[in-house]
Formats: structure tokens, C-alpha cells, sequence
């Protein structure tokens, strides 16, 4: 139906003696070249902060700025005990150890980690149930 109506008003634009050259798509290339200069500049620009930040790191910490590698620590003479593999709800040390590190920057002081669980996943079934059942049915 709106395809009935789009047809003849093409025809008839075709039919007032107007015709489309080069010269009328100038305004509209010269706004094509306008948008790719911009978004050059401005990919220029980040490149010469991110440029710009990574010299301001190398100058406040220079030992991270360098791509050494650290020396290899010589095996000590005692045996140590072997880590536990796992805690008992299954979360590895590694990651126990960057849970309290990220409480002890974001709280400060001195806090002790209880227990560390995973999270109970009912919440977010409750949600996507809420959600699919929130669509009428035609």
C-alpha cells in the first residue's frame, strides 16, 4: 500500500524536468569528507593521550615502565608445606586473596574475611521468569 503512493511521486519528481548530477551530491560528499576528517582528528587525539599517559607512567614509576623480566627466584633449600588446592566452597587462594585485597582497598583497615560463598543464582531466575512471563500472548 505505501509503496502505491512512493511510485508516482518518484515518476512525477522524473516527469518536472529536474535531473541529479555531480554537482548537486557536492554538499552532501563535502559533508562525507567533513565526518572523516573529524573522526581522524579525533583519532589522532587519543593516540597522542594514550601516548601521552604512557610517558607520564613511565616517569612516575619507572621500574613498571621497564619490559625486563624479573629475575627467576633460586629454589629454596627447606621443603614448604604444599597449598591447599581449593577451599572447601571450591574457590581457589588466588582467587580468596583478590577478594580481600579488593576489601582492604575499597574499606580500608583492618577486616577479616569469615567466609566466601558463590553467589545464589535464584534472584536472577526470579527476574528472567518476571520477564517472560511479563509479554501478552496474542
Amino acid at each position: 500500500m505505501m509503496l502505491n503512493h512512493l511510485i508516482p511521486l518518484a515518476t512525477a519528481a522524473g516527469d518536472l524536468g529536474h535531473s541529479h548530477s555531480v554537482v548537486d551530491a557536492l554538499p552532501h560528499l563535502g559533508g562525507m569528507l567533513m565526518v572523516l576528517i573529524a573522526l581522524t582528528c579525533l583519532w589522532c587525539l587519543t593516540a597522542i593521550v594514550a601516548k601521552l599517559v604512557a610517558i607520564r607512567q613511565s616517569l612516575v614509576n619507572p621500574i613498571a615502565a621497564t619490559d625486563k623480566p624479573a629475575p627467576a627466584a633460586a629454589p629454596s633449600a627447606s621443603p614448604t608445606a604444599p597449598q591447599p588446592a581449593a577451599t572447601e566452597a571450591g574457590i581457589s587462594p588466588e582467587i580468596v586473596a583478590i577478594i580481600s585485597a579488593a576489601i582492604a582497598c575499597t574499606h580500608g583497615g583492618q577486616h577479616r574475611v569469615i567466609s566466601i560463598k558463590p553467589a545464589d543464582m535464584s534472584w536472577g531466575k526470579a527476574g528472567r521468569q518476571s520477564v517472560l512471563t511479563s509479554h501478552r500472548i496474542r
